[in-house]
């Protein structure tokens, strides 16, 4: 219902526009050299959905018909001409919709221009061809005199009118809701009046070249209207220009051109004065527009700033801060931060990495930089995350920076307890396997330059412990043991549990060169210490440890291998000794009797 209205609302106004155009602008018995109605038909069939396109398409093909048979070429053309219009109005539509699905026409520049040539060139040519054909056929003359005036008449109509035409079609409230705002009527009022004037002053006179005068309110009314005053504006210039040509006096009336000709000089000094002001008022409106998105988004920021226990701050290009948020004081133990380079919320040692962070950034705009160390804060560590991007650069400006800082001590300290977990052996504490091999592999890494120490430490006789006593007295006994090692354990002594009953150490520094005494050492610790059994029985454990020194890069299966080794000769020899590695560098030989006389001589 709302569609069948609005086309008969559309093709009444088209009939009246073409029946008026027809009637005062054609001069020479051919076609009308002003010709609006192509606007208005195109403006409908936009604002239709696609399937009440054929419906329009009749009823203002009907429209024309009748307008045509009227006042134009008699019903016998009336119809092809109609066919042809109102084809010439879907086309311009189709096109549009077609390049520009955004429909953003009269809402950014790039709109305007495609605007600009669809409906003033494109559209217009299509018809042009075969109309100029028409109408050569019925007033004879030449076939390119009348395609140039339907190309000029109707591309010149067009824009003329379009623009308003879907202003009217985009707004859902009456136009003049637009200067009902209090204070506006009487700027709007003064802006009518001075348009009034001065198109007056302008047109009505002859006697001084003054066709640029009109652009004055026209620019204001663009300014403070928008679209809409630039529509009104260019209405008053119209009708002033069509009162000088009907009344053959003021500045047109001194062209020395025909009355078709300066029918089309008007119709182009008026387009000219349309695609000036559409553009600015356009340009204008995204300008406030954007004002205003700024003005909001830094309220918004500004209350997240205050509020959030983040710092957020803005650095100018060599890092120093020019804005920061209430929270850059807490973290960064400075009364005030402004003014201060990036690196004052971090060590003194950090501002190398600091500088080059930004400088990373610098280089990669939108890209985020993260850097987290950890701060003295109250005698406290804690640990800060700063995560920061280079704002795009204008031109060839300098990149300003955005940085966003936070205490993650929590995070960190739950990551290093799950690092610290996972590294852990649940039973003993001790370090475990995937521990002992990280550390491995690190000494590997520079074994030929710096030679280590590497011991493989098997409890003798565990499995009849566990099934004698049970798995809980075994567990026991792998504490204690554990606890004899973290007692032995120093900054060059590394002991870790592999698995089960077997245990390894990594000795570096000058423990490598004394590995058989702390070796041994341990395994009298292990010896002499009393287990408990649940019934109160006492018993021991003696362990078996196998020695290699490591002095060239190998795999770290290698070098478990290499230990593994002189472990099963230990064992071999009846458990509770020490045997040395004959190969992977030189140690002690693997004699236990050719160790020096000390209280460790004695090894079973």
């Amino acid at each position: 219902m709302r569609a069948a209205m609005r086309i008969v609302a559309y093709g009444t106004l088209f009939l009246v526009v073409t029946c008026c155009t027809i009637f005062w602008t054609r001069f020479t018995g051919g076609l009308a050299f002003v010709w609006l109605g192509t606007a208005i038909a195109s403006a409908l069939f936009l604002a239709l959905p696609r399937a009440q396109h054929f419906r329009a398409a009749a009823f203002l093909t009907m429209m024309s018909t009748v307008a045509t048979s009227l006042f134009g070429f008699g019903p016998v053309w009336a119809f092809p001409l109609a066919l042809i219009n109102v084809f010439e109005a879907w086309f311009i539509a189709w096109l549009l919709v077609r390049i520009r699905p955004e429909r953003d026409y009269i809402e950014s520049e790039r709109g305007i221009v495609w605007l600009g040539l669809l409906a003033g060139v494109v559209g217009p040519f299509a018809a042009a061809i075969p109309g100029g054909l028409l109408v050569t056929q019925i007033v004879g003359g030449s076939a390119q005199f009348h395609t140039f005036s339907w190309l000029v008449g109707h591309g010149l109509g067009t824009l003329l009118v379009m623009p308003l035409a879907l202003l009217l079609t985009s707004y859902r409230e009456p136009l003049v809701m637009r200067v009902r705002e209090v204070g506006k009527v009487f700027s709007f009022s003064a802006v009518v009046l001075l348009t009034l004037a001065i198109s007056a002053c302008a047109l009505l006179q002859s006697t001084l070249p003054s066709l640029f005068l009109p652009i004055v309110p026209l620019v204001l009314a663009s300014y403070h209207f928008g679209r809409f005053g630039a529509s009104i504006t260019v209405l008053i210039i119209t009708a002033f220009s069509a009162v000088t040509l009907g009344l053959d006096v003021g500045v047109f009336a001194e062209l020395h051109l025909e009355l078709w000709q300066k029918v089309l000089f008007v119709q182009f000094y008026l387009s000219v004065l349309l695609l000036i002001s559409f553009p600015m008022a356009v340009a204008l409106k995204q300008r406030q527009r954007f004002m205003q998105e700024l003005v909001n988004r830094e309220a918004m920021q500004r209350l997240i700033a205050d509020h959030s226990d983040d710092a957020l701050l803005h650095l100018d290009e060599s890092g120093t801060i020019r804005f920061a948020s209430p929270a850059s004081t807490r973290l960064s133990g400075h009364n005030a931060v402004e003014g201060r380079h990036l690196a004052a919320f971090f060590g003194t040692f950090d501002r190398k990495i600091v500088v080059d962070a930004l400088a990373l950034a610098a280089r990669c705009p939108g890209q985020t930089e993260i850097i987290e160390r950890s701060v003295e804060r109250g005698g406290q560590t804690r640990w800060l995350e700063a995560k920061l991007r280079a704002i795009e650069p204008a031109r060839k400006q300098a990149p300003t920076f955005v940085v966003t800082i936070r205490d993650v001590t929590e995070r960190k300290l739950a990551e290093i307890q799950i690092s610290r977990e996972a590294r852990t052996d649940v039973l003993t504490g001790l370090p475990n396997r995937r521990a002992l091999l990280g550390v491995l592999e690190e000494q590997l890494e520079f074994a030929d330059e710096r030679p280590f120490g590497f011991a493989l430490i098997d409890l003798d006789h565990f499995k009849a412990i566990n099934d004698s006593h049970g798995h809980a007295v075994g567990d026991k006994v792998l504490q204690q043991v554990a606890g004899i090692m973290r007692d032995s354990a120093s900054d060059d002594c590394f002991f870790a549990r592999i698995g089960g009953e077997e245990f390894g150490l990594v000795a570096v520094g000058s423990a490598v060169d004394n590995m058989a005494i702390i070796c041994e050492r341990l395994r009298l610790a292990i010896l002499r210490n009393v287990m408990t059994d649940n019934d109160g029985g006492h018993f021991n454990v003696t362990a078996s440890i196998g020695i290699a020194r490591i002095s060239e890069r190998c795999s770290s299966s290698m070098a478990m291998q290499a230990a593994d080794g002189p472990l099963y000769s230990a064992k071999a020899a009846g458990r509770n000794c020490l045997r040395f590695a004959q190969h992977m560098g030189h140690f002690v030989p693997a004699d236990t009797n050719d160790l020096p006389a000390s209280p460790l001589r004695a090894i079973r």
